[in-house]
C-alpha cells in the first residue's frame, strides 16, 4: 500500500501479539486507533502526541518522537483555565504537530448511521446513541 509516498507492508496480527510489541516500541510504523466519548483535545494531546515521560505522559507515543516545543504547548494547554487561551494553546500544539509530520493518517474511521424514513435520530459527534433522542413516527 502506498500513501503520500510512503510504502507500507501490512503485517496483520491479533491484538494479543500486536499491542505488546507496539508498547515495547518494537515497530517501525504502527496503527493506533484513538477516540472516545470525551471530545476534549487533552485526551489525545498528553497520552498520544506528547513525548514519553513519567506518570504515563506520552505512553501511546509509540513512535517515540520528541518535540520540546510541542510538549511545552501541550503542557500549557493542560494547565490553562481560561477557555480562549486554552484553545489558542491547543491550536498551536496541533499546528506544531502537523507541521513536523509526527503522524501520517492512513485511515479515518467513519461510523455511518442509517434509519428508515419514519425514524429521526440525533447523531452525536462522539457516536454515542441516546435512545431518548430517537423518535419513531408512523410508517410513510
Amino acid at each position: 500500500m502506498v500513501q503520500d509516498g510512503v510504502t507500507v507492508k501490512v503485517l496483520s496480527q491479533p491484538r494479543a501479539s500486536y499491542f505488546p510489541k507496539a508498547e515495547k516500541l518494537d515497530v517501525s510504523m504502527y496503527m493506533l486507533g484513538w477516540g472516545g466519548a470525551i471530545t476534549d483535545a487533552e485526551t489525545t494531546l498528553t497520552p498520544v502526541l506528547h513525548s514519553r515521560g513519567e506518570g504515563g505522559t506520552g505512553y501511546y507515543n509509540w513512535g517515540n518522537y520528541k518535540n520540546p516545543k510541542l510538549d511545552e504547548l501541550i503542557n500549557a494547554s493542560s494547565k490553562e483555565a481560561d477557555p480562549a487561551r486554552r484553545e489558542q494553546f491547543i491550536k498551536a500544539a496541533l499546528r506544531e504537530h502537523n507541521e513536523q509530520v509526527h503522524h501520517i493518517p492512513l485511515h479515518r474511521q467513519v461510523i455511518p448511521w442509517a434509519t428508515r424514513s419514519n425514524v429521526t435520530v440525533v447523531h452525536r459527534a462522539d457516536n454515542w446513541l441516546e435512545w431518548r433522542w430517537v423518535t419513531v413516527g408512523p410508517k410513510s
